[in-house]
Formats: structure tokens, C-alpha cells, sequence
């Protein structure tokens, strides 16, 4: 393959975690200033990094660039009084760095989701004056759905600006929590399988699900939706999905119909198979990218996994840089 480009890989600053650990140290409650909240997302290895030890890595692996977004959904999630400035310290402290590798790394805006029009005009501050590519969403302010019209003007000026928005997981709420993942064992299973263990990915999918039947995408049509882990487990039922009458949801196309047309996958490391080929199948190969999740996973099959795969080599290409330059506007 002449180039592999990677969609869902992290960076977590050390300076952002100590602003957000004073605040909550002055301000935050006794359960926050005991809960660990401020380290969320920096406890892998190399996810501080985004220079030499980064590029030694994806030099290693064969990957020529990643797409970066922040690890963690803290400072997104934080009442607004807090997290405009602090999304925009994140912000600007990716481009800063970024910027001593051309080529090597790209950008996903943080944007403070406490406030919908002003995480639209950092979008728009992000793209036009620092050249980020789009935008990561991870997780939800006060619980609150992205189908809810408090996130409308950040997709709104996503399409505005011809840029996509990824949903990646966030926490998932306490309610969901408590009725689903606990149960006759211990807490740390609870913990895992409301998380990476199946928990994060219902709650991404039913989020898009629930994007598609307001109606997000019959109000912005050219909306370009990225999620990863294939789909985020809903994909796999769009057809089911479909036999919800149209006279009954009001939309204008079939779920499938939104699948297929506005949103990207990728695997976010996730290297199966049979999950691909369904993809394959389903989203055609012009709706998949590529992703590692680095570096909270690690692939040494990342590039050969792809590679070894009994596509013809356009297909590669497409999927492993093809498809994510058109998507993002990038050379």
C-alpha cells in the first residue's frame, strides 16, 4: 500500500490534566476530588507523547499518519465556565505540536459541549485558523443526547464547513449503568462491561440511531458522521432497523438508506475479520477507514492485517488512505 493513514488515535497533555485537577480541587465536589476524573484517559503509555517517541512508533508499524483527537472527554464535558478555555488550551496545544511533524499527524477539534454555539464557533476557529480536519465527540454533556437540539449547531457547522464529527465513547450514565452492567458479580466486571466490554458501544450506536430517527440527517443531508469498533454493534440490525415503517418515522430514506450515506467506519484496532467482511458487504468500501486506537491498543498487525487481506489493491488503498483523504480534505 502506498500510504496508510489511521482515524482514531490519542493524545492526552499532562498541563491540561493539572489545570483540571486545581479546578476540581477548588471547586469540585468531595465525590469528583475523589473519583480520578482528572486522569481519565492518560494511563496508557505513550498517549502524552505526540512527537519523536510517537513517530518512532508509527515509523516502526508502517503507518505515515494519524488522525489525532483528545483522550480524554473531561474538559468537553465540564460546565462552560471551565471548558471553553480549556478546550482551547487542548486545542491549541495539539496544533502546537503537531506542527513540528508536517504530514504526520492531523486533528480533531475538543469542543466544549456545555454550550452548543460557542463548540461551533471553536469547530469553525479550530478548521479555519488551525487547520484540524474535523471534530471528536466523547460523551455527553449532563447526559444529555446528541439527537437533542443543544448539539444541533456544532453538526450544523460541520456540514457548514464540510468536515465530519466522531462519536466515540464517553462514560456511560449511571441509570444505564445500574439497570444493564451490574449484576451478581463484582465491580470491576460492572466497570469493564459497561465500558470497552459492550457498554461504550450500544451507547455510540444508539446514539446514531437516535440522530437518524430525529431526523438529524434529513435536516443536514451532507452530514458526515464517523464512529469505530465496525459500527458500534447497531449497524449490524440496520436492516432490521428498516421494517419501521417510513409512514410511522416521518423520515425521507430507510435507516439503512442513513447508515450507508452519511457515516464512516473504521475498527479502532479491532483486527476481526468476519466483522470486516461485513462491513464490506453493507457500508461498501468507500464508507471504511482505518484505525488503531492508539495507544490503548497496539497493534503489530495494524498495516499487514489490511495488507493480507483478499481485496484488489484499489479496494486497499481506498480503505487505507483513499477514503479518509477525501473525507478530511487531506494531501
Amino acid at each position: 500500500m502506498k500510504r496508510l493513514i489511521t482515524v482514531e488515535e490519542h493524545y492526552n497533555s499532562n498541563a491540561i490534566n493539572e489545570k483540571i485537577k486545581k479546578i476540581y480541587e477548588k471547586y469540585g465536589t468531595e465525590e469528583e476530588k475523589k473519583s480520578g476524573r482528572t486522569v481519565s484517559g492518560d494511563a496508557a503509555q505513550g498517549v502524552d507523547d505526540l512527537g519523536a517517541g510517537r513517530i518512532a512508533y508509527m515509523d516502526a508499524h508502517g503507518i505515515d499518519a494519524q488522525v489525532i483527537s483528545y483522550a480524554s472527554g473531561i474538559p468537553a464535558t465540564m460546565e462552560p465556565e471551565y471548558s471553553l478555555e480549556l478546550c482551547r488550551d487542548v486545542n491549541n496545544e495539539m496544533a502546537e505540536k503537531a506542527a513540528a511533524y508536517p504530514g504526520r499527524f492531523y486533528l480533531f477539534a475538543h469542543l466544549p459541549l456545555g454550550d452548543g454555539k460557542e463548540a461551533a464557533k471553536e469547530l469553525e476557529r479550530c478548521v479555519k485558523e488551525l487547520g484540524f480536519v474535523g471534530a471528536m465527540l466523547s460523551g455527553h454533556y449532563h447526559d444529555i443526547p446528541y439527537d437533542d437540539e443543544h448539539y444541533f449547531p456544532i453538526f450544523e457547522k460541520a456540514q457548514e464547513l464540510d468536515v465530519p464529527v466522531y462519536l466515540h465513547p464517553g462514560l456511560v450514565s449511571q441509570i444505564v449503568t445500574d439497570n444493564y452492567y451490574k449484576g451478581n458479580w463484582s465491580p470491576g466486571i460492572t466497570s469493564m462491561l459497561s465500558r470497552f466490554g459492550i457498554g461504550w458501544h450500544y451507547d455510540v450506536g444508539m446514539q446514531v440511531l437516535r440522530m437518524m430517527f430525529a431526523g438529524l440527517f434529513d435536516r443536514l443531508p451532507n452530514l458526515k458522521i464517523m464512529i469505530g469498533h465496525w459500527g458500534e454493534l447497531v449497524s449490524f440490525y440496520m436492516y432490521r432497523t428498516d421494517e419501521i415503517p417510513q409512514e410511522v418515522t416521518g423520515l425521507k430514506k430507510k435507516i439503512s438508506d442513513y447508515f450507508k450515506g452519511n457515516i464512516y467506519v473504521n475498527p479502532s484496532g479491532m483486527l476481526y475479520a468476519e466483522q470486516f467482511r461485513y462491513c464490506l458487504d453493507t457500508f461498501g468500501v468507500d464508507h471504511i477507514t482505518w484505525g488503531e486506537d492508539y495507544p490503548y491498543r497496539k497493534k503489530e498487525d495494524i498495516r499487514s492485517f489490511l495488507e493480507n487481506c483478499d481485496l484488489s489493491d484499489e479496494e486497499k488503498e481506498k480503505i487505507a488512505h483513499g477514503n479518509v483523504e477525501f473525507l478530511l480534505h487531506i494531501q
